[in-house]
């Protein structure tokens, strides 16, 4: 890891700061499932104190990045599938609830906004993974946005946020071979939401996010039902 500047542009509190550069480390593969990490080495290499780097350690441990082991301290996590699918199936139920309210509500402003996003990541291909990463994020957002639903949206966007998915999300863009995949997904999804295709928007959703989520489990993901809808909210009388 690089120090952190000493005159940062970034007017973060300190502890936020090396929260981040320990996030993101994790999360870019700089450090091995399992790999100890020691609070001074951590403090010496980014240029701080051991009291932000314990602080940041206790935090990742709260989101599942690293594990406590006595006698050994903090530890990546590796993993597992259970960790992988537990997301997988939360991001499904709730990105599969966004589609089908916003499925035939997209205007030409919105299918235009997301057709730049698709032709962004085809231009970028060699970008970095963080590249990729946010460039996926944006398109899954602005295929939600007609939902109509403000909250739903910003449950999905802390959902992409969070350290572990955005493990698995980066680990899947960070192999060059699946670019031109998700791309073509993505153009996929794009024209089911221009015919207002609300069986095939679904449909395409499931596999899209299959395909990417089994990167990291040895075995098949399996899509769960997704059969509610939510009732229209009566008042009480």
């Amino acid at each position: 890891m690089q120090p952190l500047p000493k005159t940062p542009r970034d007017h973060r509190p300190l502890g936020e700061r090396v929260y981040a550069a320990l996030r993101d480390a994790i999360v870019d593969g700089e450090f091995a499932a399992d790999q100890q990490l020691v609070q001074e080495q951590l403090g010496e290499e980014l240029g701080v104190s051991r009291t932000p780097v314990r602080d940041a350690l206790a935090r990742l441990a709260q989101e599942g990045l690293v594990t406590w082991s006595p006698g050994n301290g903090y530890l990546v996590s590796d993993l597992s599938k259970d960790d992988v699918v537990d997301v997988y199936q939360v991001r499904f139920a709730l990105e599969s609830l966004a589609m089908r309210q916003a499925c035939g509500r997209h205007t030409p402003a919105q299918l235009a906004r997301i057709r730049g996003l698709i032709e962004e990541m085809a231009a970028e291909q060699d970008a970095p993974a963080a590249v990729h990463f946010e460039l996926n994020r944006r398109f899954h957002l602005a295929l939600m946005e007609p939902c109509g639903n403000d909250f739903l949206i910003q449950t999905v966007d802390n959902l992409w946020a969070h350290p572990v998915n955005r493990r698995i999300t980066k680990s899947y863009v960070q192999d060059r071979a699946n670019i031109p995949l998700m791309v073509a997904e993505h153009r996929e999804l794009l024209a089911a939401a221009e015919q207002a295709d609300l069986d095939r928007l679904t449909a395409l959703v499931a596999d899209h996010l299959v395909a990417g989520y089994s990167e990291t489990v040895p075995d098949p993901i399996v899509t769960p039902p997704v059969t509610f809808d939510p009732p229209p909210l009566q008042p009480r009388r």
